[in-house]
């Protein structure tokens, strides 16, 4: 089917990316509790209200004094403190540290006023009276002073941040019980094709069972969003309009496989005219992944990919990936690149740039890269552990082992 396209035909990579990122927007912020914050991604800068630690604090079991009253102390020489006070973890100091006297201290209380440094117990002798110390210490010795983390006032995280572990227990020790993230970017997958049958189906002639739906779910799902499957939907104009139609209802995002090619069933591109959708781009200067479309219907993305999984994947990672990161939120939302030898040699020419999925190797301390001996559009098992996906440079030739070519990784 011929069209008079006044939209943009074979894009490069990074402009198919920039033109998507200035069509969409953001999805909107809710109040997230820490207990659903688990890889959220923040939707306001965090600042500190108080110091962590709040207070000078002891790192080890030891005792408390003022580093003067031991500068001459030695093993010949020891010299013996009074025992005044002892602080577990938790309690309060209620006396002040004065000359030749000492607190017992654990690990995390407080330094009583008046000392200045802490002794680990190993390296004294003690009675509950008095400890012996043996060597002189430095004022300032042993203590975790109050803000040594964190000072109040610091920006401790910023908007568009995924929230890890470890940034879920600092929010808990300032004191946040919940924190303003971005709604999770929602997503809906159509497959098209008269030739798929649903998971679980008898293969009858000419028929495979359909794939796409699961593993752009699952993928999409490892990246925070909530993605739900459309289902099937035959090589029928009528059909897949409805489909788009139905699945911008509920989505920020409509992602179709199959149809976007030149072929006589090829007929997204002609569901979303008879929509009235806002066409962008069609086919993308790479492979696998040349078969793609982009277009806005009623504010919402619509990425048309391609059937062949390995394609499909290819966009979704190279051009989806991002765009689909910013409208989630996140501060970073590019893949990271890096330089990394082939571990094998690649055999074929490559006109255009060329993907390939494959897996980091770390060997001799530097990075290599390795990948499948079979690379097809139609082929799904070359991305079964894929951690890295290589580029090679549009006019390239057959490659050799040890080539350093570019990566990218989330």
């Amino acid at each position: 089917m011929e069209y008079n396209r006044n939209y943009p035909v074979r894009l490069e990579i990074e402009e198919a990316v920039e033109l998507l990122l200035r069509k969409v927007g953001k999805v909107s912020t809710e109040q997230v509790s820490l207990d659903e914050a688990d890889g959220r991604i923040l939707a306001e800068d965090i600042f500190a209200q108080e110091d962590i630690p709040p207070f000078d604090r002891s790192p080890l079991d030891g005792y408390a004094f003022r580093a003067k009253d031991v500068a001459a102390a030695d093993r010949e020489h020891p010299v013996a403190l009074k025992i005044i006070e002892e602080l577990p973890a938790g309690t309060a100091p209620s006396r002040t540290v004065g000359k030749r006297e000492a607190v017992k201290l654990s690990t995390g209380a407080p330094i009583p006023p008046g000392a200045d440094c802490v002794e680990k117990f190993e390296n004294t002798e003690f009675t509950d009276e008095q400890v012996k110390l043996f060597a002189p210490m430095k004022s300032g010795s042993n203590i975790c002073r109050a803000g040594e983390d964190i000072r109040r006032g610091d920006k401790v995280m910023e908007a568009g941040t995924e929230l890890s572990a470890a940034q879920i227990g600092l929010l808990a020790g300032l004191g946040f019980t919940e924190v303003r993230c971005f709604a999770r970017l929602r997503a809906a997958v159509i497959s098209t094709g008269s030739e798929l049958l649903p998971e679980g189906s008898e293969l009858t002639p000419g028929k495979i069972r359909s794939t796409n739906g699961r593993t752009i779910r699952s993928l999409s799902r490892k990246w925070g969003m909530e993605t739900k499957i459309y289902g099937i939907v035959p090589d029928d104009q009528e059909s897949i309009a409805r489909a788009v139609a139905d699945c911008a209802e509920q989505a920020d995002v409509v992602i179709t496989t199959g149809g976007v090619s030149v072929g006589d069933y090829d007929l997204v591109e002609a569901a979303l005219r008879q929509l009235g959708a806002e066409l962008l781009f069609w086919k993308i200067g790479m492979k696998p992944g040349m078969a793609a479309l982009a277009a806005v219907y009623q504010g919402k993305l619509i990425l048309g990919l391609s059937g062949n999984p390995s394609a499909a994947l290819a966009t979704l990672y190279m051009v989806g990936h991002p765009v689909l990161n910013y409208m989630a939120g996140r501060r970073e939302y590019y893949l990271k690149k890096c330089q990394v030898r082939m571990l094998r040699d690649f055999p074929k020419k490559s006109p255009q740039r060329r993907f390939l999925p494959g897996k980091l190797i770390l060997q001799n301390g530097e990075t290599w890269f390795d990948f499948g001996s079979r690379q097809s559009n139609g082929m799904l098992n070359q991305w079964a552990g894929c951690d890295m996906i290589a580029e090679i440079p549009a006019g390239s030739g057959p490659m050799e082992k040890g080539s350093l070519i570019s990566a990218y990784y989330e």
